[in-house]
Parts: C-alpha cells; structure tokens; sequence
C-alpha cells in the first residue's frame, strides 16, 4: 500500500514526540535533462526538479544539540553541537550531509539553535538523483525555519553549493539550484558564476523515465574520487590553456571563443595524460597553480594521471549541446532533444569516461524499445539512465525495461519509473496537533 506525502509527514512530525510547534521542510530530486559536468566549470544545465524528495520535519532544542534520526534505519541516528567549525564524521556518512548544511548556516552567520530533525527521503540513493542535495537543502530550509530567518534562493543556492563540498567532493552548483529554483512543468536552465535561472517549458508530448543502472553511484563513497579527478582535470587543462593562449582563465566557462577552442584542441592540449611535474617542465604551469590544483581535503583517483584533451572536447561539447537542447524545448522537437541526449551519453563515455557497462547496455535497450534518446546523467560511474520517449509510450516502455533489462537481474519494479518537471521546496509550521499552519 502506497504512503501520500501527507502521511509521511504527519509521521515525520509525529517522531519529534514532543508536543509544541514543529516545521516541515520538503525538497524534491532532480533529474539533469542535459549538461553534465559543466556547472563546475561555469558552463551551463538544463535539470527539472522530479516528485521524488526529502522531507525533514524539525523542532527546537534547548540544548545546543542538532539530533538528526533518519526514518531508513540503515542510517544511524546522528548528533553534533550546532557550533562552527564542524569537524566531519568519517568520509561517506549521510550525517556529513546534514553538517555540510549546519556549517554552511552557521559560517554564513545564521543563528542556530539545538535542534531534533527528523528525515524521510523516497530519492533513490547513488541513482545520480541528487539525493544528498536534497537532503541538505531540506535541512538548510528547516533549519532556517527554525530560526525563523530566510535566506533568498538563489543566494541560498550558491551558498549551500559551496557548503556541500564540506563532504569532500568537489561538485559544482547544479543541485542546488536546481531544487530551489524548479518550476512545474519547466527545465531550469542555469548558469553560473553568477548564478543565472531561465525557465524552459517542456512540451507536453515529452516523456521521461529514470532507470537504475544497478550500479551505484555515491559521490560520498567510491565515485567521489573518480568525480573530483574530472575536477582537476578540468582546472590542469585551463592552466594549460591560460599559458597557451596567453591569458588568464580560471574556468573553461571564462573561455572567450569556445568554438575555436574546441576546433583547435589538437594544437592546445596533449592528448596523453600528463604528471603534475609534466604541467610544470612543459607547459609552463607554476609550482603554486599546480599545487592548488588539488585542494587538502579531496581524494583524487590519480593526480599524476591528468586527461586533458578528452576532458575539455566533453565540457565544451556539452555546453553546445545545452543550447541546442534548450532551443529544442522551445521548438517542441523532441526527436532533436533525443539525438542530444544520445550525443552526450557518447561523449560521457569516450571522452568522460562515466559510463559503465550496464548503462551503456541499458542505453542500447531503451534505444532499441523506440527511445528517441538515452544518456547516463549525473556524476556517472553508475547511477540511473534519463530515458526520452513520447509520453503515451512511457507505460510500453517501462514494460520493455523490465523485460530486457531488469528480469533477469531480479529487480523490482522500484528501479525504474516515469518523472516530470515538478515543484521546487516547501516549507510549513505545524502545530502541535500536526495541523500545516
């Protein structure tokens, strides 16, 4: 028997067990329709936000302790001092996530109090869902409640995506602002650096499913180096190109003809990965650039190992295929959105190298069950695949997942479902009867 959002947050509020006013804070999933590993780089997304979300009910402590208990007993109850700075449990715990949130409060200078928060999430965890996103700017937003302060979404965006890299990864600004920001019925396009939001409406005759890879995806466990090592790569590769162009550039966004970037990568970027020591005796990087390439905190996969060329071709593809895709909402062309979509789960597994076997091969069946595009999304090595097909056939199409994908691996059906472009966060107080005030 299915649980509807009000139950589950009447059960939220029920576990405060204390009588009093409480808040109720809801943030939704994400999918990235198009651009994936841009947004560290200044360079632009297309994410709407899914139904799928975190909802974190939350009551004041006289105590000074954040007490966080998560419904999915595979996550221990978590308790911390709401005082800055935090020092993090130990890397790939999920209260790492509410902390990130706590820190980036309290640095920001919000008053907080002690607090019990109680969370539930239906996100999928490590599908590439932005799970853990969710899970901080729900708490951002009880919290804020909370001390009965607000912070504006698009600042609050940029400084919970700068909050989050407390976990260690070095992510850029998509999730954030893509749950903040999101409009039914509409892609967020986003820029960044300043962050910048333009609402895209998707045709109605577009349809979307998100289907697992069975393979996870956790940016806060085995992926995360292998996303931070994309990172770096991305800001050896500016350093290299500053030097060769003979101008400043700090991101590949910053880049002022990225068309002629791009058409002349041959002559710019060596095609062999390259040392930290390479950077330096043959491109004329400095020591001091080389060595603020990996900050202290991050786990990289190989430092000594950077892929330059492959890199860049990816991102700044990517950033063109954003704009085509953006222009092809517009026009309602959904077969064009399709061929996009597959043209960037290509470049994500030659040049990125994200992909895995399983999302390629799902990729292939969605594909071959008349998708008019497929592509891995997220940070990749693992996660979920965005399926693009026409809306009456989204039913046919989960019925062929199932059948040439997921039987035989005897998954449930919880693997793969439909999702549209829905409703940004709420937030409401509840009184002690558990009455939305």
């Amino acid at each position: 028997m299915s649980t509807t959002p009000d139950d589950r947050a009447a059960r939220l509020v029920a576990a405060l067990g204390e009588d009093g006013s409480a808040v109720l804070a809801r943030a939704p999933g994400r999918v990235n329709l198009i651009g994936e590993h841009t947004d560290y780089n200044g360079l632009p997304v297309l994410p709407f936000a899914i139904g799928q979300d975190v909802m974190v009910a939350g009551r004041i402590r006289d105590d000074h302790i954040i007490e966080a208990v998560n419904r999915d007993a595979c996550f221990s109850p978590r308790r911390f001092p709401a005082t800055s700075p935090l020092a993090p449990f130990p890397p790939g715990d999920w209260g790492n996530y509410v902390k990130a949130s706590t820190d980036a409060l309290l640095r920001a200078g919000t008053p907080l109090g002690g607090a019990s928060l109680r969370i539930d999430g239906t996100i999928p965890p490590a599908a590439g869902l932005s799970s853990s996103s969710a899970l901080v700017v729900a708490t951002a937003l009880a919290q804020l409640a909370l001390a009965e302060t607000t912070v504006e979404p698009v600042a609050l965006a940029e400084l919970l995506a700068r909050g989050e890299q407390y976990v260690g990864t070095l992510s850029g600004g998509m999730d954030q602002a893509a749950i903040l920001l999101a409009r039914p019925a509409h892609a967020i396009r986003l820029d960044f650096f300043p962050l910048r939001a333009r609402a895209v409406a998707v045709p109605p005759t577009a349809g979307f499913v998100v289907a697992h890879t069975l393979d996870q995806a956790a940016k806060s466990g085995a992926a995360r180096a292998h996303y931070n090592q994309r990172v770096v790569e991305c800001r050896a590769a500016c350093a290299v190109l500053a030097q060769r162009l003979g101008r400043p550039l700090r991101r590949l966004g910053d880049l002022a003809d990225r068309g002629g970037v791009l058409r002349g990568l041959d002559d710019l970027l060596p095609d062999a990965p390259v040392s930290r020591v390479e950077l330096t005796a043959r491109f004329g990087v400095s020591p001091t650039e080389v060595d603020a390439l990996v900050p202290g905190t991050a786990t990289v996969a190989d430092a000594d190992r950077l892929v330059l060329r492959a890199r860049v071709r990816h991102v700044l593809g990517e950033a063109d295929r954003v704009d085509a895709a953006e222009r092809a909402l517009a026009a309602g062309d959904v077969a064009l959105l399709g061929a996009l979509l597959d043209s960037s789960h290509a470049s994500g597994a030659t040049d990125y190298r994200t992909s895995t076997p399983a999302a390629d091969e799902l990729v292939r069946v969605a594909r071959a069950a008349g998708a008019r595009g497929a592509r891995l999304m997220g940070a990749g090595f693992g996660g979920a695949v965005l399926v693009l097909v026409e809306r009456d056939r989204v039913p046919a199409m989960l019925d062929e997942l199932d059948r040439q994908f997921y039987r035989r691996r005897r998954a449930g059906r919880d693997v793969r479902f439909a999702v549209t472009p829905a409703n940004g966060p709420t937030v409401a107080r509840v009184d002690c009867h558990g009455v939305v005030c």
